[in-house]
Formats: C-alpha cells, structure tokens, sequence
C-alpha cells in the first residue's frame, strides 16, 4: 500500500529529493519558480531557500514527491505581517490527480496554531490547484489570490 507522509526537512535524503524535483523544468516553470540553470547554483539556491522559509516535503513511501511552503508574508508597505504567511506547493506532474497535494496540504493546515492567515496566490488558468485550495476550504479573495484563516 502507499503511504503518503508529510514532515519537515529532516536530512541530505530530503535536500536531494527536492533538488530533483526542481530538476523538471516544465514544473518549475508551470508554479513560476525562478531558479538557476546550472546545477551547483540551483542547489545553493535551493539551500538558501530551504533556510528562509518553512518547507514541509511530501513523500510517497518514503521518496520526495512534493513540498509544501510557508513563508513570510508582507503588507503593502512592505512590513511583515505576523500570524500572515503565503502558502507554496508542488507535486511531480506524474503524481497529479491523485489527491496526493490535498491531503498533504489538509495536514499541514491541521498542524498550525489558530489565528493564522494562510495567503495563497493561483492563477486563474490553474485549475487543478484551485481544485485543491477550495477543497482545503480556502476562500477566492480578487484577482489571483486566496485565503485560509486557521482557526
């Protein structure tokens, strides 16, 4: 049977599963991640990254097939806006459809505190990842943005 787990970043396993998941260009493109062609770059990038904000990776018997982030997010002046974060996420394209992300994002949401404000910008030619923000009962704000209060 399959077994889908969602956990933080635990070790160089996880770091190497999602430098090969960012290795499929046409992902990388489709949820408009800008990263660095070249290999070494690309993993700095990814380290960098990594640091900075909250990432939680999905896997599928063991093996990363998507991650979740959470990272700061900030209001129109700038500032940071505490309690807010902007919700990323990315599964590989042969894992679509099959509920994987929905479950994995449902998780995530059930492990936060209450009064958190979950930001999520989808474009509107997105579907499946519309499909998987309103199944995780988050609202259509304007424009390409969503929301998720936790509460």
């Amino acid at each position: 049977m399959n077994k889908i787990t969602v956990e933080p970043i635990k070790n160089r396993n996880d770091l190497d599963g999602i430098v090969n998941l960012l290795d499929d260009e046409e992902l990388v493109q489709t949820v408009g991640l800008m990263l660095p062609r070249q290999k070494e770059n690309r993993v700095l990038a990814i380290k960098v990254f990594i640091q900075q904000n909250h990432i939680m990776v999905v896997k599928l018997n063991e093996k990363v097939i998507g991650m979740i982030v959470l990272s700061n997010w900030y209001g129109d002046e700038g500032k940071r806006l505490l309690h807010h974060y902007e919700l990323g996420y990315l599964l590989q394209r042969n894992q679509w459809n099959k509920g994987i992300m929905t479950f994995a994002l449902r998780k995530v949401i059930l492990s936060l505190p209450s009064k958190i404000i979950i930001h999520a910008e989808c474009k509107k030619s997105n579907f499946r990842s519309q499909r998987v923000l309103i199944k995780c009962g988050f609202t259509y704000e304007q424009d390409d943005l969503w929301q998720y209060i936790v509460k």
